[in-house]
């Protein structure tokens, strides 16, 4: 079981708030800044989201904040984790409803799977779209994903998600691991290739789902894939790989030397959004300190170390605040950088000049073309695509 990480105490015995999570968010300048600026001791307990899922189902007395994706609640919240948030304590809640993805565009058919599929708590104590004064999680950061090049600099960019079943990268893809991430961009691959067609991407049919699984499993007898990833993308071993990526994985890499492309597919994006929920075991002494961390983390100092970890925040306005001009016009702008760009460990990741890949935060998230799913047959999916990727994680 991995320590929490934890700093120093600020102050004799200030209280403590421990957070279940991963490596995406529980990093140690978010903790270092929360700390600093509400006065207490924070636990991070950084765990692969599928072990942190798992944490979050069964040992709901180990955590105060579960700090994981929306996709992640239609496994914890049936188990009675959670315990529901009233948006009146939430000091922007208005600018968080205000995000486009939670809104309704009657101009624009929006992917199934999207945060407010699963947002508000209904009265019959499900989750559901229909605003109450209750969510399920606190939407926070949010992105975007596809995939990218590790370990050349010289092979020619992929424009489409039919390239992770290219000939041309053959024993060289590595895939994510968890079903509700590795899936949808899966099926997007063999969608784009014209080898799998279905009625709905983000919730497959039980016969969909064996279709699904023998074509992925073909290519695995093939020995098309290298591996399947959870918390870590492979790095540069000698051997170019194309692998599914998440934004903060890249720019780690990126910040290393490591020769790295993020690629932008003409068929979108799959997305995700991150979020906060509280635990059902809560003392009033720790919701309220719960409630402090969640309102400062849409307070703007999370948001500018997001941002410069490659994701956005769900109410952007006081991110804007705490990022320079420059870093705003690219990260959020897709300008060309004005100067050196870093990340948020302070590593140099962009030279002048250069663009983020995909454009403005507008245009990136406006092609989202799917979200991280947990499909009604989640649990006959899973069982048989673990049979895939079990013994053959990186």
């Amino acid at each position: 079981m991995p320590e929490p990480l934890t700093s120093p105490p600020l102050h004799t015995n200030p209280p403590v708030l421990r957070v279940l999570g991963t490596g995406v968010t529980l990093i140690d300048t978010v903790l270092a800044s929360a700390e600093a600026d509400l006065g207490i001791r924070l636990e991070f307990t950084a765990l692969d989201g599928i072990e942190a899922q798992r944490r979050g189902v069964l040992a709901p007395d180990s955590f105060d904040i579960y700090d994981q994706w929306f996709h992640d609640l239609d496994l914890v919240w049936p188990a009675r984790s959670l315990r529901p948030i009233e948006v009146d304590r939430i000091d922007c809640w208005d600018e968080i409803w205000s995000w486009p993805v939670l809104q309704s565009d009657p101009d624009r058919t929006a992917p199934r799977g999207t945060p407010r599929d699963r947002l508000f708590v209904q009265e019959s104590g499900e989750l559901g779209p229909a605003a109450s004064g209750q969510i399920s999680m606190l939407p926070t950061v949010y992105n975007a994903d596809s995939f990218a090049i590790v370990g050349d600099s010289t092979a020619p960019e992929p424009r489409s998600w039919g390239d992770l079943l290219s000939g041309q990268w053959h024993g060289r893809v590595a895939i994510q691991a968890d079903a509700a991430i590795g899936v949808p961009d899966l099926l997007l691959a063999l969608r784009a290739r014209g080898e799998f067609q279905c009625d709905n991407p983000g919730n497959l049919a039980l016969g969909e789902i064996g279709s699904f699984i023998r074509l992925v499993k073909q290519y695995q007898l093939s020995g098309h894939f290298a591996g399947f990833w959870t918390d870590r993308t492979p790095g540069a071993d000698g051997t170019a790989k194309l692998s599914t990526m998440w934004w903060s994985n890249y720019l780690a890499q990126k910040a290393k030397g490591i020769p790295i492309r993020m690629c932008a597919p003409r068929e979108g994006y799959r997305g995700w959004c991150g979020g906060m929920a509280l635990s059902r075991h809560l003392d009033q002494r720790t919701e309220d300190l719960a409630y402090a961390y969640l309102n400062w983390w849409l307070s703007g100092p999370a948001g500018a170390i997001m941002a410069r970890n490659g994701a956005y925040m769900a109410a952007p306005s006081a991110t804007r605040a705490h990022l320079s001009s420059v870093e705003w016009d690219f990260w959020y702008g897709g300008k060309p950088a004005a100067c050196e760009i870093r990340d948020a460990f302070g590593n140099v990741v962009y030279h002048p000049g250069e663009r983020r890949e995909g454009g403005s935060y507008e245009t990136r998230q406006s092609q989202i073309v799917i979200w991280n799913s947990v499909m009604e047959e989640h649990n006959f999916l899973v069982r048989l695509w673990d049979l895939i990727t079990a013994d053959a994680l990186i």
